[in-house]
């Protein structure tokens, strides 16, 4: 027979993985998000005792520092491959597959990360304003100013992009001739 907090573990489990694996494979390379996910899961065993009453957040903040930590090792690889004159090209960060138009594909890749991040956290993964005020490690009204100036930042941007294909948007700084300025923004 298995331990009460074995048992609790397991159920958490069974009910978050599809969850934390979609939150992953939206922000990591698809051949290594089940190996991060599984990762999520074997910190929040270790740390088991620790773990707040509402889980979900939690583990979506597992996640993002997962995420973080294997972005940083990519990154030194990356470096060290070029200082030792390796030619690897680094796989392309892609935009969600929920971004199936080109006009918001531009506009997203505009956005600052964390815009794009506040905006994720509702609208992919579903978390409520105060969940994801729990991962990101702010307030409920901090979280709630930062998703309302995210939307409005979206909003603006996809009123100044010009209709047509964008083949490669531009990196944030360097905008297209007429464009206005959107208020508050910073590359």
């Amino acid at each position: 027979m298995t331990a009460p907090a074995d048992r609790v573990f397991s159920e958490v489990f069974r009910a978050l993985y599809p969850e934390v694996l979609r939150f992953v494979q939206r922000r990591a390379d698809p051949d290594v998000a089940e190996d991060l996910t599984a990762e999520v899961f074997a910190i929040a065993w270790n740390r088991w005792a620790d773990v707040p009453r509402e889980v979900r957040p939690w583990l979506f903040g597992v996640a993002r520092n997962v995420l973080a930590e294997d972005r940083r090792a990519h990154g030194r690889r990356h470096r060290l491959a070029l200082r030792i004159g390796a030619e690897r090209e680094l796989p392309q960060d892609t935009i969600d597959l929920a971004t199936t138009t080109v006009d918001l594909q531009v506009a997203w890749a505009r956005l600052s990360d964390a815009d794009r991040e506040a905006l994720a956290l509702v609208a992919w993964d579903g978390l409520t304003g105060r969940e994801a005020a729990q991962v990101l490690g702010c307030t409920r009204a901090a979280f709630s100013v930062r998703l309302t100036r995210a939307r409005r930042r979206l909003k603006h941007l996809l009123a100044d992009i010009e209709p047509g294909p964008d083949p490669e948007p531009a990196p944030w700084p360097a905008r297209r001739a007429g464009a206005r300025v959107v208020e508050g923004t910073q590359p």
